[in-house]
């Protein structure tokens, strides 16, 4: 088993990664290779990322960063046209594969110019005006296109090279379809574990494009149609290229909340096309807690091979990942050198539709399992020939010759703080429980005032596909037993059962474990008890279906209840405090047997429990029991349902933007409910000078659900972000993830008229609305908030605290 964080490393790796899984191809022909080196004609320094292209064909490569170079030549003769900016273009003739290694020589250029005309108009904004209506007339006419791509990751650490990945794909590429690779090759430093084989293309950005995606921020490219809206463009100089004048411009976003670019980009004046980009992600890309820090640099040179459309050459990438949450847990610096090279573009392709159709599972049988290892060994020797890659620099093949399989990332990348030596801890438990033959062991253990001390165990095991678990505990208020089982199973794909039986003290409303153990802490604190509890002996079934093709996922579920309700007294008054007041009566159940069907409907996202997220989600319950149809003593209806909406408000292009969260409520009923399945309109956990508060429940009801045989709910949520720190220039803080919230919730419960005389619900009824309004502080110490909320509706004020918003 994976350390915790070495899978928190590897689940941050797709940042810079993005692994995924493409079927192998048989490696091409072997052609002659060119090697060489292009050095400044001067001083002889290398030239980093040079061009060196085939004339006449979209072969080429570019440089490494000791200014070497190999090269496939499709034919003989041949001559290669080497460019670097502000340099004459060198032209080699040859006639056949050269002897040794060639060294290409480039003189600087001086550039001469005719007289400036001065316009009324921004010069640079005059420039990417015209590139960006040439780009729209060329990408036009580009439908599709193959090539060959080549990529390289380096890894590093503060003292050096940790792994190195590079893949070989075959590139296909529709408009409307989108991007195919298949992959001919692989390589690795012997450390890392990869199962799938690694696009190359994939990684590749490509800066002319209107819209770039960066870790999940959209960003404004340079060459937007409304790229003069979005930056300020200033011409910083110039330079020469083949007897052509070279704009040098420099980019940067028009404000601080622009997700967009700061850097330079080169224009060739007669065409008014990118030849370079410099770019980073502007001041609006950042992340949350724990990401402390992530930089890129991205640099990538284009060119029209002759031809109309301006196409990506290269793209080199320094990314920085930095992940720190405050003393708690910091992870070393993460490296990554990023090299890529596109060649052989194929403009006049037709592409079949059968390429880009999904590709189909990989075999599982060890035989055909036994033959993709073997295709997977001969396309990695691929890489090994000479021409194939971009040259490995002397730092990367002295880690290729170094590195051995005991070199992990987890050692060059090992956590420190509190919760790393936690997590070392909880791995080594977790180890030792793998090896020991048993079933898994979970403690049950919480406090209230019917129950006492509740002291149990739950073991659970794997047998198959058959998961069987069972529970017993120790009540130490009515010294009582509570004990039950469980058993699931699958029936078909997407498809399972289970049958439970419980025997114990439950609340009344639903409650996650979570809120079981924190109420538990409440009580023990002195504070009121916020559940009611009854003793149930229960047997329950179910029927869960995952329904596919319905564009969300979409669950449904039946099942069925056997119940016996008898009522539970309080047992305890104990708490640490030792506090005077006794805690208050636990009102009784409605005592007999209830049956039922049960029906569960879920719809979209997997909305987080405790509030860290937020999504789309609807949620639909309903309980039918009939005393005639099932037995039993309770004859009632029972439907509710839960619906939750997130809204990007604005600035859609970060990763997190601003969003509004708001959550439904709505239940009904027919026919006497009894008092354990009411509905409930929660509250906060709390009563004190703090409460413990989370969104979705009303945070100035403090202490006690209101409950009734209807309720109604409407809570909402508006998450600004660091926006408000950010106009304010405080950038430090909207940095470290603090947020300003602002929330209200409003709702309310009836009962039957009927039941008013009961004691059992004074208090819990509302005469009428609820409505509060509120703000929030949140991303205290990495995952904690601060709320402070008003109610409208009486004078009343809650200060709480929760869980951060952190998504």
């Amino acid at each position: 088993m994976r350390p915790p964080f070495s899978r928190l490393l590897r689940a941050c790796l797709p940042l810079l990664l993005c692994v995924a899984a493409a079927p192998t191809a048989p490696p091409a022909a072997a052609q002659p290779t060119v090697t060489g080196r292009v050095v400044d004609g001067d001083t002889g320094e290398p030239l980093p990322a040079a061009t060196i292209q085939v004339e006449g064909t979209y072969a080429g490569t570019i440089t490494n960063r000791e200014g070497r170079f190999a090269l496939d030549v499709p034919r003989w003769p041949a001559t290669l046209v080497v460019r670097y900016i502000g340099y004459a273009t060198h032209r080699v003739g040859l006639s056949g594969p050269p002897v040794g290694t060639l060294t290409v020589r480039l003189d600087p250029v001086p550039l001469e110019l005719d007289g400036i005309v001065v316009t009324g108009e921004n010069p640079a904004a005059a420039i990417m005006r015209r590139v960006i209506e040439r780009k729209q007339q060329w990408r036009a006419t580009l439908d599709q296109y193959r090539a060959e791509a080549y990529n390289r990751f380096t890894i590093r650490n503060d003292t050096g090279i940790v792994s190195i990945i590079e893949s070989l794909t075959k590139v296909y590429w529709d408009r409307e379809k989108g991007l195919k690779e298949v992959v001919q090759a692989r390589r690795t430093t012997a450390n890392l574990e990869i199962d799938a084989f690694l696009p190359a293309a994939e990684f590749v950005l490509n800066l002319y494009d209107d819209d770039v995606e960066v870790a999940g921020h959209r960003l404004i490219g340079v060459t937007h149609p409304k790229a003069l809206e979005a930056y300020t463009f200033t011409l910083e100089g110039t330079r020469a290229l083949d007897g052509q004048i070279v704009y040098d411009i420099g980019v940067r976003p028009r404000n601080r909340f622009v997700s967009g670019f700061v850097g330079r980009v080169a224009v060739l004046g007669e065409v008014y096309a990118l030849l370079e980009a410099e770019l980073q992600p502007g001041p609006a890309f950042y992340f949350p807690r724990p990401i402390e820090r992530l930089t890129a640099t991205y640099r990538q040179q284009f060119s029209s091979f002759g031809g109309e459309a301006w196409l990506p050459v290269d793209f080199r990438a320094e990314t920085v990942l930095e992940i720190r949450l405050g003393r708690l847990l910091e992870i070393p610096a993460i490296y990554v050198d990023q090299v890529s090279r596109l060649t052989n573009y194929d403009l006049d392709v037709r592409l079949p539709d059968s390429l880009f159709a999904p590709s189909p599972a990989p075999p599982s049988d060890s035989a055909a399992a036994r033959t993709t290892a073997q295709a997977t060994t001969r396309a990695d020797s691929l890489l090994d020939r000479s021409g194939v890659a971009i040259p490995l620099s002397e730092p990367e093949r002295v880690a290729y010759a170094q590195i051995d399989s005991t070199m992990t990332l987890e050692q060059a990348f090992r956590p420190s703080g509190a919760l790393a030596r936690v997590a070392e801890i909880s791995n080594g438990e977790d180890a030792e429980r793998s090896r020991r033959p048993g079933p898994d062991v979970t403690p049950r253990l919480w406090y209230n005032r019917v129950e006492g001390g509740h002291l149990g165990l739950r073991l659970g095991r794997r047998l198959g596909p058959v998961a069987l678990a069972v529970e017993a505990g120790y009540q130490t208020g009515p010294g009582t037993l509570t004990y039950g089982g469980r058993m699931e199973l699958p029936l078909r794909r997407r498809m399972r059962t289970a049958i439970t039986y419980h025997y114990g003290i439950d609340p009344n409303t639903p409650a996650t474990v979570t809120g079981i153990l924190a109420n538990s802490l409440r009580v023990l604190a002195g504070g009121d008890d916020y559940l009611d509890y009854g003793r149930v002996e229960r047997v329950r079934g179910w029927v869960r279906h995952r329904v596919q093709g319905t564009g969300v996922p979409l669950t449904v579920e039946l099942g069925g209840r056997a119940e016996r309700h008898v009522p539970a007294a309080k047992t305890t008054d104990y708490d640490l405090r030792g506090r005077d007041a006794p805690f208050r009566p636990n009102p009784a159940v409605d005592p007999g047997r209830l049956r039922s069907a049960t029906f569960a409907l879920a719809l979209g996202d997997d909305v987080d429990p405790v509030g860290l997220a937020g999504g789309n989600r609807f949620v639909l319950n309903a309980e039918w029991a009939d005393r005639e149809v099932f037995g039993g003593d309770f004859t009632f209806t029972r439907l509710h349902a839960t619906l939750d909406v997130r809204l990007k408000t604005f600035l859609r292009r970060r990763l997190i933007p601003p969003t509004l969260d708001v959550r439904l409520y709505a239940g009904t009923s027919a026919g006497p409910v009894p008092f354990q399945r009411l509905m409930a309109l929660d509250g906060s956990l709390g009563g004190g000078a703090l409460n413990l508060t989370s969104f979705g429940r009303l945070r100035t009801r403090a202490g006690r659900p209101y409950l009734g045989d209807r309720f109604a709910g409407v809570f909402w949520e508006h998450s600004f972000r660091a926006v408000p720190f950010e106009l304010l220039n405080l950038y430090g803080l909207a940095r470290r993830g603090y947020n300003l919230l602002l929330h209200g919730g409003h709702g309310r419960t009836w009962l039957d008229g009927r039941r008013r005389g009961d004691a059992r619900y004074d208090g819990l009824v509302p005469p009428r609305w609820h409505h509060e309004l509120g703000v929030s502080l949140s991303g205290l110490f990495g995952l904690l908030r601060l709320d402070a909320t008003w109610r409208l509706d009486a004078r009343d004020f809650s200060l709480g605290a929760g869980l951060a918003r952190v998504f």
